[in-house]
């Protein structure tokens, strides 16, 4: 198998995707238990890599959120996908198979998430979503976290790029 487009991480990193996986668990759980049956919750994930990590540690294989969100029961109903490189979203593709639940998104996630994804989850109409905001570096455009805040019907998970904001700041 070619393991140059699986990204490999740290021990902070496998921490990460174990409190998100978890965070996603109890998620489901609690908006699957609402009474009202047009209630509707989606995963986000806005910059999901290719699906699979490589410890840095170990040099084992280590499911990426993507993989972890898919695994949560109770299930989301929709998981929107998004990342900016194609041969991640291909390597998404090919792990996750033909689900009419998944939606990739190849495309720069600031637009994707604003025009495509947040549209569709309206607070009136009791629609939900957990979205993973999980930058590489400073990719993220923060009027998107600020747009998502208007909406009152979808909850961050923000992973700050502490190193990129340090390196960048000057």
């Amino acid at each position: 198998m070619d393991t140059s487009k699986f990204d490999e991480i740290g021990y902070w990193s496998e921490i990460k995707l174990d409190i998100i996986r978890e965070y996603a668990v109890a998620y489901s759980k609690i908006l699957s238990a609402q009474t009202k049956p047009s209630f509707y919750h989606i995963y986000i994930d806005t910059f999901s890599g290719a699906g699979v990590n490589i410890s840095r540690n170990t040099g084992n294989f280590v499911l990426g959120s993507p993989l972890n969100a898919l695994s949560v029961e109770p299930p989301f109903r929709e998981y929107h996908l998004i990342d900016i490189k194609k041969e991640k979203i291909e390597s998404l593709d090919h792990l996750i198979g033909d689900r009419e639940d998944v939606f990739l998104y190849q495309g720069d996630c600031n637009k994707i998430i604003l025009e495509d994804i947040i549209p569709k989850v309206g607070y009136k109409d009791y629609r939900r979503a957990l979205c993973v905001l999980d930058p590489y570096g400073l990719h993220l455009d923060w009027d998107v976290v600020y747009k998502i805040g208007q909406e009152r019907s979808t909850e961050i998970f923000l992973n700050f790029p502490v190193a990129d904001i340090n390196r960048n700041v000057l």
